[in-house]
C-alpha cells in the first residue's frame, strides 16, 4: 500500500463529451410555437460548496460560461423545447439571480422564485409553491448541462408514480484488491475492479402527489425524498439516459469545460 491516501476513482460516460454547440444554442434561443403547459422547477439555492473560492461572492448558478451564467445555459435548452413555465427555488446570493432571470419576459417565458426561508434542500422547497401542479411536472436541479429532451421524460412518467428519477451508469474503480470470501474461505481475489453502478442525474418527473410526502419547512434532498415514497408504498421509475450530461457544480468538471471552450474569464 502506498503512503498516500488511495481514491476511489470514477467515471460517468458522456461526462467528457464536446458541448461547445450547447452553449452557441444559448444566445439564440428562441421559444417555439408550441408551448408546454408542464412547469419546471430549478433547484438553485444550495451553497456551492464544492466551488469554493469561485461560490465566496456568486451564487453557483450564476457562474459564467462564455459570457453567460450556467443557470442561463440550462434553461436555453428547455426553452427550445417549448417550456415556458419556470419556478426558482432560491437562496445563496439569490438578489443576483433574480436581477439576472427577472420575470422571465427577455426570453419571452414566466419565471417566478422561491425564497428558501433557510436551506430546505433540493426537495424540501416544494411544499412552497405558491399552486399545486395539475400535471406532472419537472425538477432539475441547477448545475447539469445537457442535451437531454425533457419532453421524452415526461411521456416516460407514468402519472401514478411518485416520480421518475432519470439515472446514469458511472463506473467506479476500487483502489485495492476486492476479495469474495465464504467464512474464512477465499473463493477469489480481484485486483482494482471496477465496477458499473445506477447514478441519480439530478433530473426529476414528479407527480404533484409527492408534495404531500414533504413537511413544509423542512429540509429534505430528492432522493432521500424518493426513498421516503418508496417507503410508503409509492411508485418510483427510473429512466435510464444517455444524453450528453456534464455536472458542472464540481469545480474540475468546471474548468474542464471553461478549458475546452476556451473560456479564460473565470
Amino acid at each position: 500500500m502506498s503512503d498516500g491516501a488511495e481514491t476511489m476513482s470514477y467515471h460517468i460516460p458522456g461526462e467528457d463529451i464536446d458541448i461547445s454547440d450547447l452553449i452557441a444554442q444559448t444566445r439564440t434561443v428562441t421559444l417555439p410555437e408550441v408551448r408546454r403547459p408542464e412547469l419546471i422547477m430549478i433547484m438553485a439555492g444550495g451553497l456551492g460548496q464544492r466551488m469554493m473560492p469561485l461560490t465566496k461572492e456568486v451564487p453557483k448558478p450564476m457562474l459564467p460560461i462564455v459570457g453567460a451564467p450556467m443557470l442561463e445555459h440550462i434553461i436555453a435548452q428547455m426553452i427550445a423545447q417549448g417550456f415556458c413555465r419556470f419556478v426558482f427555488s432560491i437562496r445563496h446570493f439569490s438578489d443576483q439571480i433574480v436581477d439576472h432571470f427577472s420575470n422571465g419576459e427577455r426570453w419571452g417565458v414566466d419565471i417566478s422564485y422561491i425564497e428558501e426561508p433557510h436551506r430546505l434542500g433540493t426537495g424540501g422547497s416544494l411544499a412552497y409553491l405558491d399552486e399545486r401542479p395539475d400535471m406532472p411536472f419537472i425538477v432539475a436541479n441547477a448545475d447539469l448541462l445537457t442535451d437531454l429532451d425533457y419532453r421524452k421524460v415526461l411521456a416516460f412518467h407514468d402519472a401514478s408514480s411518485a416520480v421518475t428519477m432519470c439515472t446514469r451508469q458511472a463506473e467506479f474503480q476500487v483502489p485495492y484488491g476486492v476479495v469474495e470470501t465464504m467464512s474464512d474461505r477465499v473463493l477469489s481475489v480481484t485486483e482494482k475492479p471496477t465496477q458499473s453502478v445506477s447514478i441519480s442525474a439530478g433530473m426529476y418527473a414528479v407527480s404533484p402527489e409527492l408534495i404531500d410526502l414533504i413537511d413544509k419547512g423542512e429540509r429534505i434532498d430528492m432522493p432521500d425524498l424518493i426513498q421516503r415514497a418508496i417507503e410508503v408504498g409509492r411508485t418510483v421509475r427510473s429512466m435510464p439516459i444517455y444524453d450528453r450530461w456534464v455536472d458542472v457544480g464540481r469545480r474540475d468538471m468546471f474548468q474542464r469545460v471553461l478549458e475546452n471552450l476556451g473560456d479564460t474569464g473565470a
